[in-house]
């Protein structure tokens, strides 16, 4: 299934190292962290995985120019997603815009920083109703 989906969705012939691994760790339920140098294939990990799973992928990125480089590049592979900043950095609306696109199951990949997946009571209260309906 994985194969297929590297080859057909995103015309990669091979896996880089380490990310079959973690793509099979994750699909068998296993908590796993990525840690890849820039370039070293992080996004095809979770890429893949929103392709293949139901459910949301909830990925951390620590740096605003790293989450706007990211959602382009899983934009330009057809994959549904978006970005919440720290709460300031963006208004109230279009954080609740995101929240209803992700209840409604039109995004994917949600891709946050830090200080928002920490500090931010409702996204924690969102994703426990999205683990328990549809699955993270």
């Amino acid at each position: 299934m994985c194969e297929s989906a590297l080859s057909g969705i995103f015309q990669f012939s091979e896996f880089q190292n380490g990310q079959n691994d973690t793509i099979k760790f994750f699909i068998q339920n296993y908590n796993t962290l990525i840690l890849k140098q820039t370039g070293g294939g992080k996004n095809l990990c979770y890429a893949l995985i929103s392709v293949v799973i139901i459910g949301i992928m909830v990925v951390i990125s620590p740096l605003k120019i790293l989450v706007d480089d990211q959602v382009l590049e899983l934009i330009k592979m057809g994959i549904p997603c978006s970005y919440l900043y720290a709460s300031t950095a963006q208004p109230i609306w279009y954080q609740r815009k995101v929240f209803q696109e992700i209840a409604c199951k039109l995004i994917w990949v949600i891709i946050i920083m830090p200080e928002k997946f920490k500090f931010n009571v409702g996204f924690w209260q969102m994703l426990e109703q999205i683990r328990t309906s549809r699955g993270i």
